[in-house]
């Protein structure tokens, strides 16, 4: 064996080893066949209806953003998560979890918190009115945003946190302990040539750059391209808190009362915030976030997680933007 094989099995076979080794061990010592293909039906039947009727985009023309939106998304996203665990419950013919006072009070938490995101464009207009006008005030409206949306995440689960968990863990899974960047790494690298496939396909690049819909901007106009870098920093932040929400919160809170009950259930509920976006990047979230989701669980930190789900997304915009720009 040469140096370079010493040094490739180092840095890339021996982290996807222990990878591997940590679902291996979940397949084989926590999950039931039956419960999964159950859940994969569900969430097949689920996306297949939104995708076809596309239910949330109706309701958003019909009501716009009001509170009233608002809670049309609490119920799209409580709906999944309440059914992960009863498919738990009913194949595991585990029904304890439903008699504890704290399972009522973080089930209905979780999806409250996160539908307050979508009352951020309630306010807009008063947003509006607080900042620069011009050519620049939807560039600013958007950053600011990504702000408000993250503090309404992280305000609320800080509090929660204070209350019932600071002497028992970090807060949600931003620690550095017990955590080695390698495994993560190689997941973002196998990720690379699947997002640049994906970057051929008409429904990606009709999403994305998200910073091309910072109009009147135009990366077009040389002034003006230093705004949309500027964004995919903010849009970027946007992924830290998203990251938390799930793999920290709904696994490391709930998984200290319920075990790995909660993985399937926080999956479910991550594939519904998808809705809206290119059909096959709602399909890979359910899969990427339980493979997070098992990291997160195994390692108790949040920040290799991060890594990844921050790399995507800007590998994402980076490709988009290439695509459009020079190819």
């Amino acid at each position: 064996m040469d140096f370079r094989t010493i040094k490739f099995h180092l840095y890339f076979a021996s982290p996807l080893k222990k990878i591997i080794s940590y679902i291996r061990e979940y397949i084989t010592q926590e999950l039931k066949p039956v419960y999964l293909l159950s859940i994969l039906l569900f969430l097949a039947g689920y996306t297949f209806w939104e995708y076809k009727y596309q239910y949330s985009d109706h309701l958003y023309m019909i009501y716009g953003y009001s509170p009233f939106y608002a809670f049309t998304q609490f119920l799209t996203f409580l709906f999944p998560f309440i059914v992960g665990y009863l498919l738990y419950s009913i194949f595991y013919k585990d029904w304890s979890i439903w008699r504890k006072p704290v399972f009522w009070v973080l089930i209905f938490l979780a999806p409250i918190v996160f539908s307050l995101r979508s009352l951020v464009n309630c306010f807009s207009n008063d947003i509006y009115s607080l900042l620069p006008t011009g050519r620049t005030a939807y560039f600013y409206y958007r950053c600011t945003a990504v702000i408000i949306r993250d503090v309404a995440i992280a305000l609320p689960l800080f509090i929660y946190w204070l209350i019932m968990d600071k002497n028992k863990m970090p807060f949600y899974g931003f620690t550095l302990k017990n955590y080695n960047a390698k495994p993560y790494l190689v997941l973002l690298a196998l990720m690379v040539p699947l997002v640049i496939i994906a970057s051929y396909q008409a429904d990606f690049l009709n999403h994305y750059p998200k910073g091309f819909s910072l109009e009147p901007l135009s990366m077009d106009i040389k002034a003006d391209r230093k705004y949309f870098f500027i964004y995919e920093l903010f849009y970027g932040f946007d992924f830290i808190f998203i990251e938390f929400f799930f793999r920290g919160f709904l696994l490391l809170a709930f998984y200290r009362h319920f075990g790995w009950a909660c993985l399937m259930p926080m999956a479910c509920f991550y594939l519904t915030i998808h809705f809206g976006k290119p059909l096959g990047e709602t399909i890979s979230s359910f899969f990427g976030g339980t493979l997070l989701g098992i990291l997160a669980i195994r390692t108790g930190s949040i920040a290799g997680g991060i890594i990844v789900h921050l790399g995507i997304a800007w590998l994402m915009e980076f490709t988009a933007l290439l695509h459009k720009i020079w190819l």
